[in-house]
């Protein structure tokens, strides 16, 4: 039986896993995590976004994010590579921009069955086991050097696969494209910026142009709603630290005092925190 994932990780760190752990709760990784799914399917949440993550599909959050898996079949296996975000910094400094943005906005992609696609799929396994080779053993005296180098061939590597996932993809349109980076937004600065304005400010719109948006292309909720979701997420996380006061977690997560924080919590999930944590992470 594999370990749980760590929420952070000093050194490249490869694995191939069920993500038992991430079915128990979720976690707020802190490095970058990059997952492929080699077998059976899973539904992922990010908080407020939920993705298909089947046989053949690609994961990304080059920056961290929450994750959780919701429910998996019986089959399901991923292989996952993790990443510190100090190499991850360095590595990218060549790279352009438009990449990021890109895989910041659609850090889901499944293969196609065309050749291209399957070809891609394969060279995606070949990193992987090259990942496996040079970071599940012993370290050698070089270990930095080769994160450095590895991680920065794989970015190269998947930028160029950028097209081709463009290329098969639907095409969007400016108030998806909006969409996309406003629950990128979310995911980023929801822990500690929790009214629309902030966003909207980012977005460069106002907050009744981001409503008519988010209403059209996520399942008619508000941006307040998918901003106080994510948040809520966030929340359940720092509830199963047990060293974190009830009193921490509302001033890490920005809430004016605890009496707020716990109305907030049990208006949203008709339990107060000290309920929830007793409930979800105790025997």
């Amino acid at each position: 039986m594999s370990q749980p994932l760590p929420s952070d990780t000093a050194c490249i760190r490869y694995e191939e896993t069920a993500l038992a752990s991430l079915r128990q709760r979720p976690c707020h990784f802190r490095c970058g995590v990059y997952l492929i799914c080699v077998r059976g399917r899973a539904v992922v949440s990010t908080g407020v976004q939920e993705y298909e993550f089947a046989e053949q599909t690609e994961l990304i959050f080059l920056t961290g994010s929450l994750v959780q898996v919701l429910r998996a079949s019986a089959d399901f296996e991923a292989r996952v590579l993790m990443f510190p975000k100090e190499v991850f910094l360095k590595a990218v400094l060549p790279i352009d921009t438009p990449y990021f943005n890109y895989t910041h906005e659609h850090p889901c992609y499944r293969h196609t069955a065309d050749e291209r696609s399957q070809g891609t799929w394969r060279e995606v396994n070949l990193w992987m086991d090259m990942a496996r080779m040079l970071f599940s053993g012993h370290g050698s005296p070089f270990r930095r050097q080769q994160e450095y180098n590895f991680l920065q061939g794989l970015l190269m590597w998947l930028f160029n696969t950028i097209q081709e996932k463009l290329s098969v993809g639907r095409q969007y349109s400016r108030q998806q494209v909006l969409c996309h980076r406003f629950m990128q937004l979310v995911r980023e600065h929801g822990t500690r910026e929790h009214q629309v304005a902030f966003y909207a400010g980012k977005l460069c719109v106002t907050p009744r142009y981001l409503h008519t948006v988010t209403s059209r292309y996520m399942n008619g909720r508000s941006p307040k709603q998918l901003i106080d979701e994510q948040l809520v997420a966030e929340i359940k996380v720092l509830l199963g630290e047990p060293d974190l006061s009830v009193t921490e977690i509302a001033a890490q997560l920005n809430f004016a005092d605890q009496s707020y924080f716990t109305r907030f919590f049990k208006k949203n999930t008709g339990l107060s925190p000290r309920a929830y944590r007793l409930k979800a992470f105790t025997g």
